[in-house]
């Protein structure tokens, strides 16, 4: 049940998670009746869509916590502790004779944090696989990211403002989110501020790709007016377009899961509760 909570709550489908939920434990209609409540304030124009957000991030997060505990009760009287997940007893979850792996997707302008969930996850008995350890000389970006996702088990995104306005989080969320590569796999995205739920920082990222466009346009005709080539103008502007096109609905989904926050004075917590997560 917990799986399956786990999922339904990942898709966006917290209504149907809640529902599930309180035929378990009677603790759930109270976070129904706060959902309910929400949504209708929501639909009423009462509050603004940042704040409807947030309260489903904590009714999210509220849901999962009650299911562990259900689980616990319910699977024959174990006590909390028992073959626990904590890091100074790990308990490596293993996929045939391997440790489960974890890709770790970031901004390189984030290097420092995802180094410290690169050892988080490795002290947890994971396997994490990053760019600067994994990947080969040669290698293209993208090529790396796909098979990074069709190969591991769970793709861990770290979300900020400098992966939200680099694109590369975009694609691997786009893939994760609309695509098969990830049909039986787990996507959880970790977060070290609050850009996603920041819609003046929303309007600046969409500004500076759209000047960017505006410049690309202006160096292509120039090229062209010289008879030069312009495919690595081309090139860029294609991918920036993309980048514009999704990266509303990107931050849209991002907004409607439970982003676990791993800022500073938060980390250890966190990501503590991920590892929980990726073993559960």
């Amino acid at each position: 049940m917990i799986e399956q909570i786990q999922q339904l709550i990942a898709e966006g489908n917290t209504e149907e998670a809640l529902a599930l939920l309180a035929q378990q434990s009677s603790d759930a209609l109270l976070l129904q009746a706060r959902y309910n409540a929400g949504k209708k304030q929501y639909n009423m124009g009462l509050i603004e869509f940042s704040e409807w957000q947030r309260t489903q991030a904590q009714i999210n997060y509220a849901a999962l916590e009650l299911a562990k505990s259900v689980g616990k009760t319910s699977g024959g009287g174990q006590a909390a502790g028992g073959g626990g997940n904590n890091l100074a007893n790990p308990q490596s979850p293993q996929v045939g004779n391997n440790l489960q792996k974890v890709f770790i997707s970031y901004n390189h302008n984030d290097r420092e944090y995802a180094d410290r969930i690169y050892a988080f996850l490795k002290n947890g008995g994971l396997d994490p696989v990053i760019d600067v350890v994994n990947m080969k000389v040669g290698e293209k970006i993208k090529d790396f990211i796909l098979n990074q996702i069709r190969e591991n088990n769970t793709v861990l995104s770290l979300v900020s403002k400098n992966s939200l306005r680099s694109g590369w989080v975009g694609l691997e969320s786009d893939l994760a989110l609309y695509s098969q590569l990830l049909t039986n796999q787990k996507f959880i995205p970790v977060s070290i501020d609050n850009a996603v739920f920041d819609d003046d920082f929303f309007f600046e990222v969409m500004d500076e790709i759209e000047n960017k466009i505006a410049d690309l346009d202006k160096k292509i005709e120039k090229a062209k007016d010289r008879k030069f080539g312009y495919k690595q103008f081309q090139t860029q502007r294609d991918r920036l377009e993309e980048q514009h096109q999704n990266l509303p609905k990107i931050i849209e989904h991002f907004q409607g899961v439970l982003n676990q926050d791993i800022g500073e004075g938060r980390f250890e917590s966190g990501m503590q509760k991920v590892v929980d997560t990726i073993k559960s």
